[in-house]
């Protein structure tokens, strides 16, 4: 859809979460899984600072630019923050996603404290159905001096292994749970459309006489492309 402005809006759709696993870490349990988000709009996801980062500044503000069909900036707003993260030894922006773990149902509670905001460095990682109208990676860094960003028909995936792709569920009962992932959350980033912005995976929780965890996925939200099911996404 093109707005009023002739602006072309991004569409974040979240993959179905990707390779679960359970991680045993001190005595702790965690949940660990790939996150992906999508961009099906008709313009990037387009993020860039508000001006060049200088010396040490904890963070600076995120403007999201909307162009149109040839490229002209028809409306920018700041919508969050760059952030340095150390982990990851790079800048994210704050409210990319948010990760729950629901217990018996997409509705049930919450399990523990598992619900939480994630910050993203967004860049073009692969594309959806193995093609994009864009062949070319537009956004690949993550400064704060460039812009971030998902292209139309890419995808951003953070991977299991890496900092924060991870839940606590340390204790948890044996039984059915399911983990929810919403892109943009809050509605702070412009798009054409936040009704569609989750994704789930169903798994059942089991323990054997050890107590030690494992996991079987049950089940995933319906999907509108083999893509939005993570069948293009990388195995590892």
């Amino acid at each position: 859809a093109i707005a009023q402005n002739g602006g072309l809006y991004p569409d974040m759709r979240t993959v179905v979460p990707q390779h679960l696993q359970i991680q045993n870490t001190q005595q702790r349990e965690y949940l660990r899984f790939s996150n992906g988000i999508a961009n099906t709009g008709d313009g990037p996801w387009w993020m860039r600072p508000s001006f060049p980062i200088s010396g040490q500044l904890p963070t600076q503000d995120a403007i999201q630019e909307i162009h149109d069909a040839v490229g002209n900036v028809v409306l920018e707003k700041v919508v969050s923050r760059f952030a340095y993260h150390a982990d990851h030894n790079h800048w994210h922006i704050d409210g990319v996603a948010l990760y729950e773990v629901r217990v018996g149902s997409l509705t049930g509670p919450i399990f523990g404290s598992n619900s939480k905001k994630t910050t993203f460095c967004l860049i073009d990682w692969y594309t959806l159905e193995g093609n994009a109208p864009q062949t070319e990676r537009l956004f690949g860094e993550c400064t704060a001096t460039l812009p971030q960003g998902v292209s139309v028909g890419w995808v951003d995936q953070y991977k299991h292994n890496l900092p924060g792709q991870a839940m606590d569920m340390t204790g948890a009962p044996a039984g059915l749970y399911y983990l929810i992932s919403t892109a943009n959350p809050d509605g702070i980033f412009l798009e054409k459309d936040v009704s569609n912005n989750t994704a789930w995976v169903s798994f059942n929780l089991k323990r054997d006489s050890k107590g030690n965890a494992k996991i079987q996925i049950t089940g995933h939200n319906a999907c509108e492309s083999p893509g939005l099911c993570g069948e293009f996404a990388p195995n590892r």
